[in-house]
């Protein structure tokens, strides 16, 4: 397969009905190529969502990082609303030299303004939804990640349990560790 067009296709040979489009490296599928995506995926009940561009910062101490995230972030929902997905994965970013609490206050800023602007663009039915990290300079452990869906109801935590795992130092064990989470 060669095409994410086939993807549809391809999840339907595997039972599988859920896909989660990448963007890891910018938003590079035309309004078109994500039209024809949605439907095939309609057609075949697969349920899609799209992954915002890792390099989003939402806790960058540059103010112009901070807005071109929200750029991104714009970019990744019109792809989704084109998809027809109904929520979109995001990354906030790291601590780099600040603390947790100030990249956190960055980020909580950021994402307000992400969700006015998304408002703004008639994007207000798709979920933003931040992602749980894997490093510990990353902002994004469980707890700050619920944080930052505290800001709008329509926010939803992505929790990756990998990068839960690796966050905490290998702390998921047991079934009841999961189940903390």
């Amino acid at each position: 397969n060669k095409s994410a067009l086939e993807m549809p296709d391809w999840l339907t040979r595997h039972n599988l009905d859920c896909f989660d489009y990448q963007c890891g490296h910018g938003v590079r599928i035309s309004d078109d190529a994500a039209d024809i995506l949605g439907e095939r995926s309609r057609e075949k009940g697969i349920a899609l969502s799209v992954h915002a561009p890792y390099y989003i910062s939402l806790s960058s101490v540059e103010e112009e990082k901070r807005d071109k995230s929200i750029n991104y972030i714009l970019q990744t929902l019109n792809a989704a609303k084109h998809m027809g997905a109904d929520r979109i994965v995001v990354h906030s970013g790291s601590c780099g030299s600040i603390t947790r609490s100030e990249a956190l206050k960055l980020a909580t800023d950021t994402l307000k303004r992400a969700v006015v602007a998304a408002d703004e663009m008639g994007f207000s039915d798709i979920h933003i939804c931040p992602e749980t990290m894997g490093k510990v300079k990353q902002l994004g452990n469980v707890d700050e990640v619920i944080k930052l869906c505290l800001i709008d109801e329509r926010l939803i935590p992505t929790v990756d349990f990998g990068h839960v795992n690796s966050m905490t130092l290998g702390s998921l064990k047991t079934k009841e560790d999961f189940q903390e989470v």
